[in-house]
């Protein structure tokens, strides 16, 4: 198991929610920023990406991999929290109207300059989107805003118990996530990240498990902002 220390859990988040996503151009410069502060990551993953940022070539190789696991083979490695669950199919379209709810709620934005589009319930997307309550909680807890930090807590708790916490996990069961060096490490880092901040604020999480025999993932996109750290 990867030890995710007890500290802010926005940085970790925010590299999380890189890792998770296709490795854009700027993917070297903004991992590299983030690791500069020695208090973001686990041990393992920042030697995993010590590794890779050391080497150009990797990057190219890395790109196709994540297109092979996650473009061509997303039937079997799903990214998409709408795509775990027994009741999916009845449930998808709630559930979408729900993660857009809360993304207009808080002025999380989908979509950027140079930024590949996607689902808003693909994981890199729902993992920035809580990077970014976790750093409205410190802003209104910095000004005292004890009503805000109230607000920003409450839909931190809900989009871990309904959404983000319910099917990380069952992505790292995923047959081309276990059997990827990588992909693998990299998913059980947000794995244990999103469990560490469920332990935290005390959100009790129903896993999802994914059902053999479900659909391809829809083609429907929508804009998402991940990788744009600047």
């Amino acid at each position: 198991m990867i030890a995710v220390q007890n500290k802010t859990s926005g940085p970790d988040f925010v590299l999380a929610s890189l890792l998770a996503a296709y490795p854009e151009k700027s993917f070297c410069e903004n991992v590299g920023l983030l690791l500069e502060d020695g208090n973001i990551g686990s041990p393992r993953i920042r030697e995993e990406l010590r590794v890779l940022l050391s080497d150009p070539k990797q990057l190219d190789e890395l790109r196709s991999e994540y297109i092979d696991l996650f473009d061509r083979g997303k039937q079997v490695n799903s990214l998409y929290e709408t795509e775990y669950g027994r009741e999916r199919a009845l449930v998808k379209g709630n559930e979408l109207v729900d993660i857009s709810g809360f993304y207009r709620a808080f002025g999380f934005e989908t979509g950027g300059e140079d930024v590949l589009a996607e689902m808003i319930d693909h994981v890199a997307v729902e993992l920035e989107f809580y990077a970014l309550l976790v750093l409205k909680s410190e802003a209104l807890s910095q000004s005292s805003d004890i009503d805000g930090v109230e607000i920003v807590l409450d839909a931190r708790k809900k989009f871990l118990k309904s959404h983000l916490g319910r099917f990380v996990g069952a992505i790292c069961e995923r047959p081309g996530v276990r059997d990827s060096s990588f992909y693998s490490t990299v998913f059980h880092y947000c794995k244990e990240v999103v469990s560490a901040e469920c332990d935290r604020l005390g959100v009790e999480v129903e896993p999802e498990s994914w059902i053999s025999g479900q659909p391809e993932v829809s083609d429907i996109t929508c804009g998402g902002t991940v990788g744009c750290v600047k």
